[in-house]
């Protein structure tokens, strides 16, 4: 948690004093005359992410839940300031344990949903980096396995996230980006598994490769 206001904090002490500063958008340009390298498109974009998701939370004994797993996300984003957009964000990860546990089989499955800022510098002509913060809920499904029956345990719970990406233009609409993401959903282990949970938070990483539509 602490992470993450640390990284809020640093968007919001870096970002600030440019929104002070004069600017005038034209749909499809990017502007620098007034804000140096920082610039803007008008209105917003849309993004679809794949990627690999891991989890270092598991079972007691049982190392992490993940051969790493698969993730899936969709994002819309409205721009708010030349640095700032904000906006909504779904993603659905899955991933199991390498090995059985005490003869238990794991497999995790979540669907988190965010209130998305993206704080985005302009380092170079068609190239970005980009922060993502995000505060919102996450549904979980912890599926357990053993002498060939099953079972499983939902949960929702309040989630945070912040992380870091790249963007290349393809186009003046289109874009292509990497991002790694750290989510924290405030729930224990041992609410999804009583009996070989622990007491540390969940945590999960995705590694997305995006592409994006802007529109204007």
């Amino acid at each position: 948690m602490n992470k993450i206001w640390i990284i809020f904090c640093l968007c919001l002490f870096v970002g600030a004093p440019l929104a002070a500063q004069e600017y005038t958008v034209v749909r499809g340009e990017r502007q620098f005359a007034d804000l140096g390298n920082w610039g803007a498109y008008s209105g917003g974009e849309m993004t679809l992410g794949l990627g690999v998701a891991q989890s270092p939370s598991g079972p007691k004994g049982g190392g992490d839940y993940t051969k790493p797993g698969a993730v899936l996300g969709a994002a819309a984003l409205v721009d708010m300031l030349p640095f700032l957009s904000t906006g909504a964000e779904y993603n659905y990860a899955a991933f199991r344990t390498p090995a059985a546990v005490r003869g238990t089989e794991y497999t995790l499955q979540t669907q988190e949903v965010f209130g998305l800022f993206k704080f985005k510098w302009n380092v170079a002509k068609n190239f970005r980096v980009y922060a993502p913060l995000g505060v919102g809920g996450a549904w979980l499904r912890l599926t357990r396995r053993q002498a060939g029956e099953e079972s499983f345990r939902d949960k929702w719970a309040v989630a945070a996230t912040a992380g870091a990406g790249v963007e290349v233009d393809l186009s003046p609409t289109y874009f292509i980006g990497a991002e790694y993401r750290y989510v924290l959903p405030f729930i224990q282990t041992a609410d999804l598994d009583p009996a070989n949970g622990s007491s540390r938070y969940l945590q999960m990483h995705h590694f997305f490769v995006r592409i994006g539509k802007r529109f204007f």
